[in-house]
């Protein structure tokens, strides 16, 4: 049966259970179904979603036979923030017929009420409805198989589709493309050209190894491809004999193939040149070759970056692992050297976006212009740019880095009166034979040009491991997936510590929530080290949701006994959350949800945060205060116009810098600054917390000074959420008893 065929019969099999699925499970946005190949064969809504079809594809076929054999679920947050939850589909024998992978939003898929092991036993009575009518679909298709003849063309086109669209987005895709379309039609020489991005891809027929094939390509782009202009079909052309006399003495036919960009312009040919048995080119060569031609596109369009023409990111790190191989001996190597434009977010300020596209092509032409031929070029993202050097050492990289500087005038933009100068950053790193693939290679390259950015801009920087500054970030960068995956798998921790009231008359109860990260080898992340990766790669907002989560979740499991003994807790808010537009929503859905007084959060923001971002922190302030939520302006002190900015903030408590505790029983200084800031906060009828509090005598001092509250090992070391809240819940049922 065909395979088109195929398709239609699994999408109908399994669009049947569509509306039983969405009524099971709601507040799914889309359904899809994903077959053995992990090929998409259907989804509710109808519309293609890459970024759900990248995830499966890139799916270990380790993980796929656990879920099988374990029949579990497998739940993933993807780079948009939308989370997944893949379930297995199996056969009657308990193999796998596909995976049916449910999508949620962003804030659901970090609300606390999303349970995956709830949502899995929901959907078991549809997803068995779904096998069975795969089942039944599978042995129609077996007997309408075995009467039918299928065809070599169509096969081979389904093996085709099914290599390229199944997993392998590589430019080699191309190789294979080229070879194996070639081979099937018996083609004396087969060539895929397209000359703006500097493709030139092969396959020859022993019979034709001596024929200028160089020759051939010239006569292919200058003369046949500009006939091709409007064509959508592959076109049969006779070459004259005189072009390569060596091959034929009458000429001989060629297939040509047009490859379309996305403005539908011609930029290449997929040639196939003479045949080994002579024949003509039928019509279901041409139908085969439209086919093969689509394929190409395809693989063009996910290798290459619209507007430029370079190779984007995915083609360019398969392109490293191909040059990783190609490398000659142990003292080879290959150089990457990494642009970034400086300034390129003024462009587009000042003088519109339509200004910066412009700088970029002008850039992207500018690096073509002298272009080594051992060299690959790369679009990275918006303004990053990289090269790769092939079989070149450090100083030619850098001889080459410097040629493209000298050359920055060209990057001025100039409109009427008005021009801006563009300058770029630039970092080179090399890998050889010791280096894992080259991908470590792109990774230090773009940190040599982080570093030439931070040292002052328009500058080169070679890749340096002594350079602690480069470590840092290298040591940010790797821990970015174990962050990742803590995320993914709930493996955080949260603690909390104690805050005392420093007078005799207060007996309320608080506490700071505070995030712990293992190492996996029994050992802990450092705090330090764990906010600073995510600060740097803008990961906050992701811990912060699961923070939010996840505490109410575990509060709201006791919430009578919060309740009843009025404690408060306090949960930490980076300044990238406090930007998020979808944040302020997302941690009222959770109070919303949980019943939870809230008088009972707090939320602590550092005063850095909320300067630097002073609107959406003064409304964010706000609204939380106006449902009766506490608000701490976290680091008082620290900035250098604090008391100037304090009066912009509707908050409860001032948290005075650590800075000014940890010396105060010896730093007059320390000691006045507190006092200001306590005499302040009274007048503000606000109230104070002193932290890092470490000895009785700075204890007795900051009570002595009026600081309402205190906060350190002196008072209560952290320990786990959880015996926090079983402390609270047998205090409270004792003295309900009493």
């Amino acid at each position: 049966m065909p395979a088109d065929a195929q398709v239609l019969i699994t999408e109908r099999n399994v669009g049947k259970a569509g509306g039983l699925l969405h009524s099971l499970v709601p507040r799914a946005q889309v359904f899809c179904y994903y077959d053995q190949d992990k090929e998409c064969v259907w989804n509710s809504d109808g519309a293609e979603d890459y970024e759900v079809d990248n995830f499966v594809a890139e799916l270990p076929r380790e993980i796929l036979r656990k879920l099988v054999d374990k029949g579990d679920s497998l739940r993933r947050t993807l780079s948009s923030g939308r989370t997944v939850l893949a379930l297995p589909v199996l056969t009657e024998e308990d193999e796998s017929a596909g995976l049916l992978v449910a999508l949620f939003s962003k804030n659901d898929g970090k609300s606390s009420s999303f349970n995956p092991s709830l949502i899995k036993s929901i959907l078991e009575p549809a997803i068995e409805l779904i096998g069975e009518s795969l089942r039944v679909g599978k042995r129609m298709r077996d007997l309408e198989r075995s009467t039918e003849k299928v065809g070599k063309e169509l096969e081979f086109v389904y093996e085709v589709d099914e290599k390229i669209h199944g997993a392998s987005r590589r430019h080699s895709s191309l190789a294979q493309l080229v070879g194996r379309s070639g081979r099937y039609l018996g083609i004396n020489y087969s060539v895929l050209l397209i000359p703006s991005k500097r493709i030139r891809i092969s396959a020859t027929h022993s019979s034709w190894k001596n024929v200028n094939r160089k020759v051939l390509d010239r006569y292919l782009v200058d003369h046949l491809m500009p006939k091709l202009e409007g064509q959508r079909r592959p076109t049969i052309f006779e070459i004259p004999a005189d072009e390569n006399p060596e091959s034929s003495e009458t000429g001989y036919p060629v297939l040509l193939c047009p490859l379309h960009d996305k403005q539908g312009n011609v930029e290449g040919v997929l040639a196939q040149l003479g045949r080994v048995d002579q024949l003509k080119f039928s019509k279901n060569d041409r139908r085969f070759m439209s086919h093969i031609g689509r394929k190409v596109e395809y693989v063009i369009e996910q290798s290459f970056d619209a507007m430029t023409g370079l190779m984007n990111r995915s083609g360019f790190e398969a392109q490293l692992q191909e040059s990783f191989d190609a490398l000659k001996s142990d003292s080879d190597t290959h150089q990457i050297i990494y642009f970034d434009l400086d300034n390129l977010q003024l462009v587009n300020d000042t003088f519109t976006r339509k200004a910066g596209d412009e700088v970029i092509l002008s850039f992207a032409r500018l690096l073509e212009e002298d272009l080594p031929k051992s060299a690959v070029l790369s679009r990275l993202t918006g303004d990053d740019f990289c090269m790769l050097l092939t079989h070149a050492d450090s100083e030619a990289a850098l001889t080459y880095a410097n040629d493209i500087r000298k050359k920055t005038a060209a990057l001025r933009y100039l409109d009427g009166d008005k021009s801006l100068q563009v300058t770029m950053s630039i970092g080179i790193a090399g890998f050889d034979r010791s280096s894992d693939d080259g991908g470590n290679a792109l990774t230090t390259a773009r940190m040599a040009c982080e570093a030439a950015k931070e040292h002052g801009r328009d500058r080169i920087e070679i890749y340096d491991e002594g350079n602690r500054s480069v470590i840092r970030r290298y040591d940010d960068m790797h821990l970015v997936a174990e962050i990742q995956q803590a995320l993914d798998g709930n493996n955080f921790q949260l603690f909390a510590q104690p805050i005392c009231c420093l007078s005799v008359d207060c007996s309320n109860l608080n506490f700071e929530i505070l995030l712990r990260m293992d190492d996996g080898e029994g050992g802990r992340i450092e705090t330090e080290a764990l906010f600073s990766a995510a600060e740097r790669y803008r990961m906050m907002p992701q811990i912060d949701r699961w923070v939010v989560s996840t505490s109410i979740a575990k509060l709201t499991e006791v919430h009578k006994h919060i309740t009843g003994s009025n404690a408060t807790f306090a949960i930490n808010l980076s300044g990238q959350s406090i930007g998020d537009d979808d944040f302020l929503e997302f941690i009222e859905q959770e109070i919303d949800r949980s019943g939870l007084p809230d008088s009972s959060l707090c939320f602590e923001i550092t005063e850095s945060a909320a300067v630097s971002n002073l609107k959406k922190a003064q409304s964010f302030i706000d609204r939380l205060r106006q449902r009766g939520c506490k608000i701490s302006l976290d680091d008082f002190g620290a900035g250098l116009s604090s008391f100037a900015y304090l009066k912009n903030f509707n908050v409860d408590t001032l948290k005075i810098d650590g800075s000014f505790i940890q010396d105060i029983t010896e730093n007059r200084i320390s000691e006045s600054m507190v006092a200001a800031i306590t005499q302040v906060a009274k007048v503000m009828d606000l109230k104070t917390v002193a932290e890092y509090v470490e000895s009785e005598e700075a204890r007795a001092l900051l009570s002595e000074l009026g600081v309402d509250y205190a906060q350190g090992h002196i008072i209560g070391k952290p320990i786990t959420l959880e015996s926090i809240l079983s402390d609270i819940s047998g205090v409270h049922k004792a003295s309900d008893e009493d």
